[in-house]
């Protein structure tokens, strides 16, 4: 299985737990993990190749030229790193294929294996959606995008790497960023709804990208609750996007439960 991520060191950490998360419910599977940073260096991986102590894991360093992203617009909370994930056809191996994108602020309750050999149909992504129609209206009018493109949340998703490598522009996104950049409130999410939000795949976002914000919404609708043993039955990625990190102290929510039992199980290997 392959798995691609991108962060900074300081998501190093999450990025552990994450993997420990994989590991637990998906055994025996090998898992080739390709990391873009610019942060970070071999010895970090080396290290953390080290505290995870698994022979299923294979670890690949990759390097992004930051210069063609020039005049991207960043911020704090969204670095130059989220823009790595569109443009991984460019640096994966070719012997890469399909490739499933996790976010480090990610843990996985049960098997992958569903997901990750998912029919692409012929769409270049695989993911799913946290907005509802008004919002995806309103979002479509912002960036132009087509009257049937979905707009996913970008931190699960299974990427189609053959058909990028064949018919992605990186061109045209370059041109899109600088047209677009001041109108983009989250530039890696904007852009693949703008360019590519009518070749995408929806999957269910209950159970393949979870957030405290989204429970919240279901459990709003009449005659829905889903509390946190039908998300231990059922749910396959808890996303812990936003601000709402479970390891901060003004964190609030639920599924942080799930979060800590990994972090517990890490410091005990440790």
């Amino acid at each position: 299985m392959n798995i691609l991520v991108t962060l900074n060191i300081k998501y190093l950490q999450q990025l552990e737990i994450m993997l420990h998360s994989i590991l637990n419910t998906n055994p025996g599977v090998h898992l080739d993990v390709y990391i873009i940073s610019k942060e970070l260096q071999e010895n970090d991986v080396f290290d953390l190749k080290g505290r995870m102590k698994s022979p299923l894991l294979m670890f690949h360093l990759l390097h992004f030229d930051d210069t063609l992203l020039v005049g991207a617009p960043t911020s704090a909370r969204y670095p130059l790193e989220i823009y790595y994930r569109l443009f991984a056809a460019k640096v994966l191996p070719p012997e890469v294929n399909r490739v499933l994108y996790l976010d480090p602020d990610i843990v996985v309750l049960k098997s992958l294996e569903s997901l990750y050999n998912s029919d692409f149909e012929g769409n270049y992504f695989i993911g799913a959606t946290h907005v509802r129609n008004f919002l995806r209206a309103l979002n479509r009018l912002r960036v132009k995008a087509k009257t049937n493109a979905h707009y996913i949340n970008t931190g699960v998703m299974l990427m189609n790497i053959e058909k990028l490598r064949e018919e992605q522009s990186t061109q045209e996104v370059y041109d899109f960023i600088n047209k677009k950049k001041l109108v983009l409130t989250l530039p890696d999410q904007d852009i693949i709804f703008a360019l590519y939000g009518d070749k995408i795949k929806l999957v269910d976002h209950l159970l393949y990208n979870l957030s405290d914000r989204m429970l919240t919404v279901e459990n709003l609708k009449i005659g829905r609750k889903i509390n946190l043993e039908w998300v231990k039955d059922n749910t396959v990625i808890i996303h812990y996007c936003g601000r709402n990190k479970p390891w901060r102290s003004k964190y609030r929510g639920v599924l942080d439960v799930f979060y800590k039992e990994i972090e517990t199980k890490i410091l005990s290997y440790h």
